[in-house]
Protein backbone atom coordinates (compact mmCIF):
# COMPACT_ATOMS: atom_id res chain seq x y z
CA UNK A 1 0.00 0.00 0.00
CA UNK A 2 1.04 3.73 -0.80
CA UNK A 3 0.96 6.14 1.50
CA UNK A 4 -1.51 8.12 -0.61
CA UNK A 5 -3.58 5.26 -0.57
CA UNK A 6 -3.43 5.70 2.92
CA UNK A 7 -4.46 9.00 3.14
CA UNK A 8 -7.29 8.68 0.29
CA UNK A 9 -8.65 5.68 2.65
CA UNK A 10 -9.09 7.65 5.88
CA UNK A 11 -10.17 10.64 3.79
CA UNK A 12 -13.12 8.70 2.45
CA UNK A 13 -14.15 6.95 5.74
CA UNK A 14 -14.21 10.42 7.20
CA UNK A 15 -15.53 12.13 4.43
CA UNK A 16 -12.57 14.96 4.34
CA UNK A 17 -11.78 17.10 1.39
CA UNK A 18 -7.95 17.40 1.05
CA UNK A 19 -8.08 20.60 2.06
CA UNK A 20 -8.82 19.68 5.95
CA UNK A 21 -6.81 16.61 5.77
CA UNK A 22 -4.18 19.13 4.78
CA UNK A 23 -4.96 21.40 7.40
CA UNK A 24 -5.34 18.56 10.40
CA UNK A 25 -1.88 17.15 9.10
CA UNK A 26 0.20 20.11 8.64
CA UNK A 27 1.11 19.10 5.04
CA UNK A 28 -0.12 21.58 2.50
CA UNK A 29 -2.73 20.40 -0.05
CA UNK A 30 0.41 20.23 -3.15
CA UNK A 31 1.87 17.57 -0.79
CA UNK A 32 -1.52 15.31 -0.05
CA UNK A 33 -2.46 15.99 -4.03
CA UNK A 34 1.02 14.32 -5.00
CA UNK A 35 1.35 11.49 -2.72
CA UNK A 36 -2.13 10.74 -3.66
CA UNK A 37 -1.75 10.27 -7.58
CA UNK A 38 0.51 7.75 -6.15
CA UNK A 39 2.93 7.57 -9.19
CA UNK A 40 5.38 10.21 -10.93
CA UNK A 41 5.11 11.36 -14.24
CA UNK A 42 6.73 7.84 -15.52
CA UNK A 43 4.28 6.46 -14.66
CA UNK A 44 5.73 3.35 -12.30
CA UNK A 45 7.84 4.92 -9.91
CA UNK A 46 6.04 6.03 -6.74
CA UNK A 47 6.13 9.69 -5.36
CA UNK A 48 8.75 9.18 -2.73
CA UNK A 49 7.64 10.37 1.04
CA UNK A 50 9.89 11.85 3.51
CA UNK A 51 9.61 10.82 7.07
CA UNK A 52 8.43 14.36 8.39
CA UNK A 53 5.68 13.77 6.18
CA UNK A 54 5.01 10.05 7.58
CA UNK A 55 5.00 11.82 11.02
CA UNK A 56 2.54 14.67 10.26
CA UNK A 57 0.37 11.48 8.31
CA UNK A 58 0.60 9.15 11.64
CA UNK A 59 -0.75 12.11 13.83
CA UNK A 60 -2.97 13.37 11.48
CA UNK A 61 -5.13 9.56 11.35
CA UNK A 62 -3.88 8.62 15.27
CA UNK A 63 -1.28 6.13 14.12
CA UNK A 64 1.65 5.16 15.48
CA UNK A 65 4.53 5.44 12.62
CA UNK A 66 5.54 2.33 12.87
CA UNK A 67 2.11 1.14 12.08
CA UNK A 68 2.36 3.58 9.28
CA UNK A 69 6.13 2.12 7.82
CA UNK A 70 4.11 -1.13 7.99
CA UNK A 71 2.05 -0.66 5.62
CA UNK A 72 3.75 1.41 3.22
CA UNK A 73 4.53 -0.67 -0.41
CA UNK A 74 8.54 -1.93 0.09
CA UNK A 75 8.97 -0.04 -3.28
CA UNK A 76 7.78 3.55 -1.82
CA UNK A 77 11.23 5.29 -1.62
CA UNK A 78 11.15 6.63 2.21
CA UNK A 79 13.31 9.76 2.55
CA UNK A 80 15.13 10.91 5.87
CA UNK A 81 17.07 14.00 5.97
CA UNK A 82 19.84 14.44 8.52
CA UNK A 83 20.98 17.33 10.01
CA UNK A 84 24.16 17.97 10.82
CA UNK A 85 24.94 18.85 15.01
CA UNK A 86 26.62 21.71 14.13
CA UNK A 87 23.27 22.92 12.08
CA UNK A 88 21.34 22.25 15.42
CA UNK A 89 21.65 25.88 17.25
CA UNK A 90 20.65 23.81 20.64
CA UNK A 91 23.23 20.82 20.27
CA UNK A 92 25.98 23.99 20.50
Amino acid sequence: MYIGEIIKSYREQHNMTVEEFANKSNLSQAEITQLEELFQSDGTTPHPVAMRQIKAIAEAIEQPIPIIMNLISADQEIVVNVVAESDQPHAK
